[in-house]
């Protein structure tokens, strides 16, 4: 069994992947499988990519090249390639993404010194060519940083820029699913986060480029709103099934809303979010966001008052 398996979805990336893979073939940490799997992509990444891994042969035999009969979006990409995978931990990396070349080290020294489910490491923008701006990781407690992923929008709910123990998905039953690709990454965060042990390191291990405007997700059409919608439902109903305390509903509440808030946004039907957020919030202010916008409230008028009752939730979290 390898000690780390990296995910890599391809699709569309026929501009980066030879530098996304170079770094993933010259990581200093030796025992890596790599599982990249084609989502039938219309240009020349796989070709590309079968390039770079010759010309790494120290690394070739260590790699799995997997091809999609249809194509089946990220969310369907990611849950192919955990199927194949064999390693005790796994990571996440997108295909126009770079990792320095210790990052792989850093993790699972980080993971196998604190015993964690998760190790969280800081990332730095990746633009022109450069890394930019810094961002570490979220230093928070285990339920404020969950709450805050509930709530959305507070503090990032990447999948990539992790380490992940493959026991802690698979006793769990928590995967990436086909249909979701917008919001994909929360989908599973949210899930998983609930039940681990989280450890973290500031040292970047992470570069995501900003300047990738053709991504599985880039584009904010109805259909990746939809499955952001399906996003928000799967975890919610994930929220009602295990917090039988409610010590997470208030944030779940709130996260639902900016579905709705979304929508009006994209002047996309309220009954759009009906249709698939089964979910029905409870808190009395959340309720009355999402009743001013049947009514027809600009969300601007609506932000006022769900903005000002977030923050006032989060400024509670940090006194408890």
């Amino acid at each position: 069994m390898p000690t780390v398996s990296i995910l890599v979805p391809i699709y569309g990336v026929e501009k980066y992947i030879e530098q996304c893979a170079e770094t993933l073939f010259q990581q200093s940490f030796a025992d890596i499988e790599y599982v990249f799997v084609n989502d039938c992509t219309k240009d020349r990444s796989v070709e590309i990519l079968q390039q770079t891994i010759d010309r790494f042969p120290e690394r070739k035999s260590q790699v799995k090249l997997i091809q999609h009969e249809h194509n089946k979006g990220l969310g369907g990409a990611r849950h192919t390639a955990f199927a194949a995978s064999r390693g005790r931990y796994i990571m996440h990396v997108d295909s126009d993404d770079l990792l320095p070349l210790d990052a792989v080290e850093k993790l699972v020294k980080a993971a196998e010194k604190s015993g964690a489910d998760i190790v969280d490491g800081g990332f730095a923008d990746w633009e022109n060519g450069q890394a930019t701006l810094f961002h570490p990781a979220a230093h928070d407690s285990h339920r404020t940083y969950q709450r805050k992923l509930l709530c959305q929008n507070i503090t990032s709910n990447r999948i990539w820029g992790r380490i992940y123990r493959r026991d802690l998905l698979e006793n769990h039953g928590i995967y990436s699913v086909e249909g979701i690709d917008y919001s994909e990454d929360y989908a599973v965060v949210a899930r998983v986060m609930y039940f681990a042990k989280r450890y973290f390191i500031d040292d970047v291990v992470y570069y995501y480029r900003k300047d990738n405007i053709t991504s599985y997700t880039h584009d904010i059409s109805e259909k990746n709103l939809t499955s952001h919608f399906k996003a928000c439902q799967l975890v919610a109903s994930f929220i009602e099934q295990h917090d039988n305390k409610g010590i997470y509903r208030t944030a779940t509440d709130i996260g639902m809303v900016n579905a709705y808030r979304v929508a009006a946004e994209q002047h996309l039907p309220l009954e759009k979010v009906d249709s698939i957020c089964t979910y029905r919030v409870t808190h009395p202010v959340c309720r009355l966001c999402i009743a001013l916008l049947r009514r027809g409230w600009k969300v601007k008028h609506v932000n006022l008052l769900y903005l000002l009752f977030r923050r006032i939730y989060n400024l509670q979290i940090f006194r408890r």
